[in-house]
């Protein structure tokens, strides 16, 4: 099936309306010129991309010079955010000069010359070099703050890049041509580059603020700890542990975000086919619809997951059921245990095992065990969480195993301790954390090696009747 390319890009533009709006909701904490300059710019890329899309139905000079001034200003936005991460903000009529200066040029081009080739190269060009100063700055911000999520960012605008530069190559040499309704396969790559930078680019400036914040909060949590009482102190180092084990996700979560949002771009698209043909039966796009309303559901359940996990809130008891929690925790897990290739098996005794307890307390509980298995069984052949559940009088017990080399001898007796940690870059607080949770719910947390040689963690609570 040929790709309908205005139809593409104006979908493509209104996904990356929506992914600025999103971080903006996400760092509703975070209100920093930075943020509303990232921000901001991607939602003028978006409507930039939107009056491409609308390209049979308006006029020249709306999808021509406004669309492409709109995306340059709105990505000199992007690149002046992450600028102003780095303290090296440029002047604001600098910024209005190149802005007015790629508009002229562009101007120029189309209404004097009349030359189209040399007019879609110029604007072409004039989104490469922005992306790829992005893309520079977040390598910057990289090396400067170890950010995982910078470097991701980085890795997007490159790609981007090399995929715009690729066609501006080949327009240049005859091999393609610059309208995108005749260049069916350029023109998907190009909006193919504008979804990734959108996806991938929001999601890591989001995971740029989450380690930040994860940084100052955990200075800010050993300040306090020598002059504030131990349960404060303790409610505000396990928010921090949330925070970094979502930061340590950052990029899983993102591939998974993606994957609805393409299914929608894809079903939109093939609607759009199916109605302009006329060859679609009510039944086959109520299909279609149907597929969008839940990628839809699907996308809003990922960020509503990661929203409860991470938010501040009092202590809650109330009845929490083991298993569905269980089960939850691991679909949060899920990217990076499929990326790792680790799989879950459970062993759920009973489906109506009930404790009394925070149920965001006790998923940090399980959380922190999923991902300790997963980085210990990173050289191991075979990677298996196997997790369950049992009755033993009045306690629940829940016993989370792993297929990794186990514990060392020599560490044995100090894991579980506060700030002791076996990887590089640990925090040394997640286990401490979860045996403090443990003791909270009246309950004990311990850790030792299986029967089969791999990690144990067992978790003993009250159980409700």
């Amino acid at each position: 099936m040929p790709f309908h390319i205005p139809t593409l890009f104006l979908v493509v533009g209104v996904l990356y309306l929506l992914m600025p709006a999103m971080a903006w909701v996400v760092l509703s904490g975070q209100r920093a010129r930075s943020v509303a300059l990232w921000c901001g710019g991607g939602e003028i890329v978006g409507i930039g991309l939107v009056l491409i899309g609308l390209r049979p139905n308006v006029p020249d000079w709306v999808t021509y010079p406004l669309a492409n001034g709109l995306m340059f200003c709105g990505n000199l936005m992007r690149a002046q955010a992450l600028r102003d991460e780095l303290q090296m903000p440029w002047r604001h009529h600098n910024m209005a000069l190149a802005g007015i200066g790629f508009l002229a040029l562009y101007e120029c081009l189309r209404q004097l010359l009349h030359d189209p080739l040399l007019r879609f190269e110029w604007g072409l060009l004039g989104q490469v070099c922005l992306f790829a100063h992005i893309a520079w700055l977040a390598r910057r911000m990289a090396h400067r703050d170890d950010s995982t999520s910078a470097r991701w960012i980085s890795f997007i605008y490159v790609l981007a890049a090399s995929l715009l530069l690729s066609r501006a190559v080949r327009v240049g040499l005859g091999y393609s041509q610059p309208n995108a309704v005749a260049a069916e396969i350029d023109g998907a790559l190009t909006a193919g580059a504008a979804l990734m930078s959108s996806v991938i680019g929001s999601m890591g400036f989001i995971g740029v603020f989450m380690e930040r914040a994860r940084a100052k909060d955990l200075a800010t949590a050993a300040a306090m700890a020598r002059q504030e009482e131990h349960n404060r102190l303790h409610a505000q180092i396990a928010q921090l542990d949330r925070r970094h084990s979502l930061g340590e996700m950052a990029a899983s979560i993102g591939h998974e975000l993606n994957q609805p949002l393409t299914a929608i771009l894809a079903d939109a698209q093939l609607a759009q086919h199916g109605l302009a043909a006329q060859r679609f039966s009510q039944a086959q796009l109520n299909d279609l619809f149907e597929d969008i309303e839940k990628n839809t559901l699907r996308a809003s359940q990922i960020l509503d997951r990661i929203r409860s996990f991470i938010r501040t809130k009092k202590l809650m008891f109330e009845p929490v059921a083991l298993p569905p929690l269980l089960q939850d925790v691991a679909d949060l897990a899920s990217t990076e245990a499929r990326a790792q290739g680790v799989s879950f098996q459970f062993d759920l005794e009973d489906s109506h095992l009930r404790v009394m307890g925070d149920s965001i307390q006790l998923s940090q509980i399980v959380l922190n065990a999923y991902l300790n298995a997963i980085q210990a069984m990173a050289n191991s052949p075979q990677r298996l969480i196997r997790v369950s559940t049992r009755r033993e009088g009045a306690q629940a017990v829940l016993c989370i195993e792993d297929t990794g080399p186990g514990l060392a001898p020599e560490f044995a007796a100090q894991v579980g301790t506060a700030f002791f940690s076996t990887k590089e870059q640990g925090l040394g607080v997640g286990l401490s954390i979860s045996r403090a949770i443990a003791e909270q719910h009246g309950g004990a947390l311990s850790i030792d090696n299986g029967p089969a040689g791999g990690a144990r963690v067992t978790l003993r609570l009250p159980r409700l009747a």
